[in-house]
Formats: C-alpha cells, sequence, structure tokens
C-alpha cells in the first residue's frame, strides 16, 4: 500500500514552498487562482488525501483567532423590479444578516451586486467580480424559473449557490426554508386548535417556484379535509393592467364569502387587513397564520418562523465549502439544503378554537 505523499513531498516536485502548498489544498484567495490548480491537480495526481480530523482541527484554530479580510463573496440580488424594492423585503434583510455574520466569521467581506442593472450587463458583471477577487456567489431575490438562465457568465466561473428557491435551470445548489414542512406543520397547529376550515391562500409565482411545497404539505397534513376549502392561488396581472392587487382582493372576499373558511394560512400579510376591512373578526371568526412570518411580526400575528437569518449564513457554509473543494459551474449532481420553519404562536390564533 503506498503512502501518500506529504506537503513537503508535494511542494519539492511543484517548486513552491510548503505553505504554499497548505494554501492552495484549502483553496486560500491569497495565492492565484491559476497556481492553486495547478498544485492541487499535483496533489491528486500523487495521491494526496486530506487528513479530516487535521483540516477540521486547523479551521477551528483559525476560526478562533480574529478574521482578517482576505477576499470577497458576492451576494447578487435577482429582483428585476428595482433592486431597492426587494432589499426592503423582510426575508431578503434577514437573509443579508445572515451572509454578512457567517462571511465576517469566517474571514470574508461581502459585496453586493444586482444581476439586472440595465447598465451592467452579467458578462461585465462577471468581470468585475474577477477584479474584485471575489471568490464565490450567493443568488437570492427568485422570483422565476428562468432568473439565472442568462447569467451563465458569473455561474460557470465562480462556485455559486441560491438561496430561497431551488432552480433546475441552470440546476446549482440551494439552501431555502422547508416549505412543506411549514405548510404541513401550521395545519396541525390549527387543527390541534380545533380549527376544521383551513384554506391556504398563494401567489402563482411563490407556488411555482416554490415548487408546491406549500400546497403539498397542506394537503398532506389535512388529507380529506383539504376538500372542503380548495386553495386559491392569485395569478399575476395582467401587462396593462397598473392595480393587480386589487382584483386579488376581489378573488379573496369572494373565496372567503363562498368558502367560509376558519382558518386562513398564506405569505402576504395584508391579507389580515383586507379581511379586517371585510368586517372578519380575527381571531373570533377566523384564524389567521403567515407562512414566512418575519420578526416584527411575532407575537401579534401566528405562523411559521422561516428562520432567514440562519438560511443566510447556511448559504455561505455551503458556498466556502465549494470553495475549499475548488468546486466551479454546475455541480455533478445538484444538493440542497433545508432549514426548518418553527411555529411562533400569536393573536391572530385563537389558544381554545370551538368548532
Amino acid at each position: 500500500m503506498n503512502t501518500p505523499p506529504s506537503m513537503a513531498e508535494i511542494a519539492r516536485r511543484a517548486g513552491v514552498a510548503k505553505s504554499t502548498v497548505s494554501l492552495a489544498l484549502r483553496n486560500d484567495p491569497r495565492i492565484t487562482v491559476r497556481q492553486r490548480k495547478r498544485i492541487q491537480k499535483l496533489a491528486a495526481q500523487m495521491g494526496y488525501q486530506t487528513n479530516a480530523l487535521v483540516a477540521r482541527l486547523m479551521a477551528e484554530l483559525r476560526q478562533s483567532r480574529r478574521q482578517k479580510h482576505v477576499a470577497s463573496l458576492a451576494v447578487i440580488n435577482l429582483w428585476k423590479g428595482p433592486a431597492e424594492a426587494n432589499l426592503q423585503t423582510r426575508n431578503a434583510q434577514s437573509w443579508l444578516e445572515g451572509f454578512q455574520d457567517r462571511a465576517a466569521q469566517m474571514g470574508y467581506s461581502i459585496d453586493r451586486f444586482w444581476l439586472n442593472d440595465p447598465e451592467v450587463k452579467p458578462a461585465r458583471l462577471a468581470r468585475i467580480l474577477e477584479a474584485r477577487n471575489v471568490q464565490g456567489v450567493v443568488f437570492f431575490g427568485v422570483r422565476d424559473e428562468d432568473c439565472l438562465v442568462g447569467a451563465r457568465a458569473i455561474w460557470m466561473r465562480f462556485p455559486s449557490v441560491v438561496t430561497g428557491a431551488r432552480l433546475r435551470k441552470p440546476p446549482l445548489s440551494f439552501v431555502m426554508n422547508d416549505q412543506y414542512h411549514a405548510a404541513a406543520q401550521a395545519c396541525r397547529q390549527l387543527t390541534t386548535t380545533g380549527y376544521r376550515r383551513i384554506g391556504i391562500v398563494l401567489d402563482r409565482w411563490v407556488d411555482k417556484v416554490g415548487e408546491h411545497r406549500y400546497i403539498a404539505g397542506y394537503l398532506t397534513a389535512l388529507g380529506d379535509a383539504a376538500r372542503s376549502v380548495p386553495p386559491l392561488i392569485l395569478e399575476p396581472g395582467r401587462p396593462d393592467e397598473k392595480y393587480p392587487r386589487q382584483a386579488h382582493r376581489r378573488h379573496f372576499a369572494d373565496w372567503v364569502r363562498r368558502h367560509r373558511p376558519d382558518a386562513c394560512l398564506c405569505i402576504n400579510s395584508y391579507l389580515l387587513d383586507w379581511l379586517t376591512e371585510m368586517g372578519v373578526a380575527i381571531p373570533g371568526e377566523m384564524g389567521f397564520a403567515l407562512l414566512d412570518l418575519p420578526e416584527d411580526l411575532r407575537g401579534r400575528v401566528a405562523g411559521m418562523d422561516p428562520r432567514s437569518r440562519e438560511t443566510g449564513k447556511k448559504a455561505i457554509d455551503v458556498l466556502v465549502a465549494q470553495l475549499h473543494r475548488g468546486e466551479l459551474g454546475i455541480p455533478e449532481i445538484q444538493t440542497g439544503t433545508m432549514i426548518e420553519n418553527q411555529w411562533v404562536p400569536g393573536d391572530t390564533v385563537a389558544r381554545r378554537h370551538r368548532t
């Protein structure tokens, strides 16, 4: 049985210092990408294998020291409207906080970009990322299935992770909250409390981008009881329609009057305002819970905490692991990480609902 080569042996063969080999094998940005790949290829040819225990101990040692930012990671907003509009959403804010916290902990700085900036095409953005020594990319703000098709120049050059959704074009690694679990757990909480006619309301784009996970969890948890109140899927507005939300409001009101749910699950908190304006007493006549509960509504509104900040942190963990393995472009096997949700009680769900 052949003994794996030491770093010193690899260094002699590569004509570099042992410290350079160490940096290359952990994909450290302090040496060039070309040098890293040359040394990594040579090490593989010589049969070098990382000692997992030593690697872990060294990582913990480096992390225990005060980190200095030696390279950048990019977080790229995929929102097709004005980028600032997406950054104002509660999920985006929490993701960004998670990105920033974990990156700083691991010694990286964060640079923010907007993919759909009309003045910066994806090919140019890829060059900007290279010029800034960006090592990897996290995409967030997925609104449709094809949002990354035109960004090949970026995700083929950099390790990349998608946050908040799974994309099939391209099939990059992804990190998201477990939407199936969120809906199923919310339904179980409501039925345990005594609600029986539970309805769910989703925007079409949310249902489609989420690959129907919310609906699947809802139907699985309720079984035959789900037939009493059909899901309401709100369609996108027409291109010439200035106020599609007004049409959504009419459809929602019709759905409530026709099917008379005693509890409503949804994503958008403004549905609670619509119910109040309709004269529906919450939670006396109807319970109300959000499947994606933001921090500023906790206690006042019941629902599922998506743990968005933890999702942001995990996205950085996945990205840095790709960096350490030297992975670029589309992975051989698409993998995903699901973050578990947590039920948070609130005033919009009665503690002892009477059927």
